[in-house]
């Protein structure tokens, strides 16, 4: 933790009115036994006494007058928020209104899951239409959420040249202004993030998160600084009771997904297993008849059946979402690939590299659905006999792939995530997923002979 310099904490606003309270007092006092006394010295005291009394009334006014600011300020981004359905939006909001009330160049929030074990950052610019939401590596942490004596603090770096470590000061807690503090910004923020003044707030909520909101290139100050902790405390709980919402929301749809499946499962697909199995016997009996077509359609019947229920049963995983904690993710494609196998009669195998990884759950989960996609892909469309699963772990990645002796795509060769895009080709659900857990796709592709699926997620930003 780095050590303050040059100030020591513990004064506060209560303290400054206690001493303005009995500067005033023994002025006053002073001053009336002196006029009852006479002279020159009577009217010196009440002149400095009332000098002493202007300049307090001035600063309480003064005071009134930022506090107010304060309010209307809150009043006006909390009145901009409120309307807002998703964290996104609120945060678009409340940026917009920070860059203008502030005249910043910038608006960095870094938000810390110290329970889900995720970091989020949200950055604007003054020339951004709107602004950017970026998954960080938790290793980052230091770069942004490194130590600091208190919430509040601000530092500005010196134009002279040789001028490299910024000065900083803090604001203590009902403290009107801030006061000399050593922190030692770390290398990689300044690099990252060059600014010529910066305010900064650090806010928690629910013992969850830990967030920091950096104002750069504002008019640094312990007013604007004041008025940034105002807004900061005030919004910062707003934007994550709209995050809890989200999750209860999305917690409630799993839940009726879930539902949903479980239903699919005892009546649907049983009521359609059970008539599959008597079209089977109307066909077995159909085979000693003189018409041959009765037989062949009543194949037909019954594979149409199996179709339909192995989309059933696709539908059944795609509505429940897989919980999976990393120790479980290999097992879990295991007994993904043996059940593919069981179901659909083509020759699926599993192969691992690697005895444990280390992800997320969240990155488990999408890992497991994308797997289950390129599946569903290869039966429906692909016309393979077998498929190979395999997972990896080559030159400081994770790597999934699945590959099978079917028809291929439609194009030739082998195609980056960025080909594929720009190209609009490739199976468009697992590009979507692979972008959001910060992978990168690769399809190889030989037109009647069979194509791969690549999955690569870099270990130095999963593990």
């Amino acid at each position: 933790m780095p050590q303050q310099v040059e100030y020591e904490p513990g004064g506060s606003r209560v303290r400054d009115d206690v001493i303005w309270l009995l500067v005033l007092f023994f002025g006053w006092t002073i001053a009336i036994l002196l006029v009852a006394r006479g002279g020159i010295a009577a009217f010196v005291a009440l002149i400095v006494v009332g000098v002493l009394t202007g300049l307090r009334i001035g600063t309480l006014i003064e005071e009134q007058r930022h506090l107010r600011a304060e309010t209307a300020a809150v009043a006006a981004i909390m009145e901009g928020i409120g309307p807002a359905g998703t964290v996104r939006e609120a945060v678009q909001t409340a940026f917009r209104e920070l860059l203008s009330l502030f005249g910043a160049r910038a608006i960095l929030l870094v938000a810390h899951d110290r329970v889900g074990g995720r970091m989020h950052s949200w950055q604007a610019r003054s020339d951004m239409l709107a602004a950017q939401h970026e998954e960080l590596p938790v290793g980052q942490a230091p770069t942004y959420l490194f130590p600091a004596p208190t919430d509040a603090w601000y530092a500005e770096r010196p134009a002279r040249a040789g001028a490299r470590r910024p000065s900083t000061k803090v604001l203590w807690p009902e403290q009107l202004r801030a006061r000399h503090a050593a922190i030692e910004v770390p290398e990689a923020f300044l690099a990252a993030h060059p600014f010529a003044s910066v305010l900064v707030v650090t806010t928690s909520f629910g013992g969850q998160w830990e967030d920091r909101l950096f104002v750069i290139d504002a008019k640094a100050g312990s007013r604007p600084l004041r008025l940034l902790r105002a807004i900061a405390t005030r919004i910062g709980p707003a934007i994550h009771m709209l995050d809890l919402v989200g999750q209860l929301g999305s917690r409630v749809g799993a839940a009726a997904r879930a539902r949903v499946a479980r239903e699919l499962h005892d009546g649907v697909i049983q009521s359609l297993i059970g008539l599959e199995m008597q079209v089977e016997v109307w066909r077995r009996s159909a085979a000693g008849d003189d018409d041959p077509s009765a037989g062949e359609r009543l194949t037909r019947i019954q594979q149409v059946l199996r179709g339909e229920i192995l989309d059933l049963r696709d539908l059944m995983q795609q509505l429940k979402p897989p919980a999976i904690e990393s120790a479980q993710i290999l097992e879990y494609l295991a007994d993904l690939v043996g059940r593919f196998q069981q179901q659909t009669g083509i020759v699926a195998h599993f192969a691992s590299e690697i005895e444990d990884l280390d992800l997320s759950p969240r990155v488990c989960g999408e890992i497991a659905r994308i797997v289950q996609e390129a599946l569903v892909n290869v039966r429906k469309h692909s016309g393979a006999k077998t498929v190979l699963v395999r997972v990896s772990a080559p030159d400081g990645y994770w790597k999934f792939e699945i590959d099978d002796d079917g028809r291929g795509f439609g194009f030739a060769g082998r195609h980056s995530h960025a080909d594929l895009e720009i190209g609009r080709k490739g199976p468009v659900v697992i590009k979507e997923r692979v972008r959001s857990i910060g992978g990168t796709l690769a399809v190889e592709s030989a037109p009647g002979q069979g194509a791969r699926v690549e999955i690569w997620l870099p270990r130095t930003t999963h593990g």
